[in-house]
């Protein structure tokens, strides 16, 4: 074989590999755009005054350590949380602290129920919630109640509405 034969030979093979790879490669790409982070976060609306103490909130879990979701937050007027995938509701440790040091502490329970959610075999799974009930336990959340119950990806959505009382 001459050198122009072996040329065209491997020219053609190359352009070959290159155009079935090439289409092997965009044939595995979907066009489903996963979110980047899939959590949905329940939107919490402060009614009347703002909130002046500094609020901090923690999830209470039965038999693991608190997890803080919330830290220091002053002049509060709205709040996103995590929801937990599991369980039939979320308890939750609001602290309050004045400018003196006087904590008080409310105790908010979020039922809900919780729907498994499925986008593509290329995203995470994910789990969206219906908000069923919502009670609050102490002396600083006056009121508390559902505006709307569907917890999903819009983050725009104000979920809880919620009322404080300054002392």
């Amino acid at each position: 074989m001459n050198y122009s034969k072996i040329k065209h030979i491997v020219s053609k093979t190359l352009l070959i590999t290159l155009l079935f790879g090439g289409a092997i490669w965009m044939g595995s790409c979907s066009d489903i755009d996963c979110p980047v982070t899939n959590g949905v976060w329940a939107n919490y609306v402060v009614q009347g005054d703002t909130l002046h103490d500094t609020l901090t909130i923690s999830a209470i879990r039965e038999n693991k350590t608190d997890t803080i979701l919330l830290n220091k937050q002053v002049n509060t007027t709205k709040f996103s949380l995590p929801m937990s995938y599991s369980g039939d509701s979320d308890k939750l440790r609001f602290v309050f602290t004045n400018k003196a040091g006087v904590t008080t502490v409310d105790t908010v329970t979020v039922s809900k129920t919780n729907i498994s959610h499925f986008e593509s075999v290329d995203c995470p799974p994910a789990c969206f919630h219906t908000l069923t009930a919502v009670s609050a336990k102490g002396t600083r959340v006056s009121q508390v109640e559902i505006s709307n119950p569907n917890v999903d990806y819009d983050g725009t959505k104000e979920h809880i509405l919620i009322t404080f009382t300054n002392p």
